[in-house]
């Protein structure tokens, strides 16, 4: 599904991305390759028109848009998690249809 041009399926990968720092680490969690990844970190770099996270010696960093987005994302996630696992209850007795 499609929100204002962003693949909402990148959310659950983008949260991976900014967790591990690392695009392998980010694909195992999410059992995908390393390659399938790169592939969407370079989606949600041309949607945030961001790097993300950027080689800093031997390491990667956020960068400070990355930074901003984590508790965002989490957040977001957690709402979306929370509203599609409650299931409204049916009581047959107590309906009037």
């Amino acid at each position: 599904m499609r929100y204002q041009r962003l693949d909402l399926n990148l959310l659950t990968a983008l949260r991976a991305l900014l967790a591990e720092k690392n695009v392998t680490r980010a694909g195992e969690a999410l059992h995908v390759s390393q390659s399938a990844m790169s592939g969407i970190l370079s989606r949600l770099r041309e949607y945030f028109d961001d790097p993300l996270i950027v080689p800093v010696g031997r390491r990667m960093e956020l960068t400070p848009l990355a930074e901003s987005l984590v508790d965002k994302v989490n957040d977001l996630l957690l709402r979306v998690d929370a509203t599609l696992g409650t299931k409204p209850e049916f009581d047959p007795a107590r309906s009037r249809r």
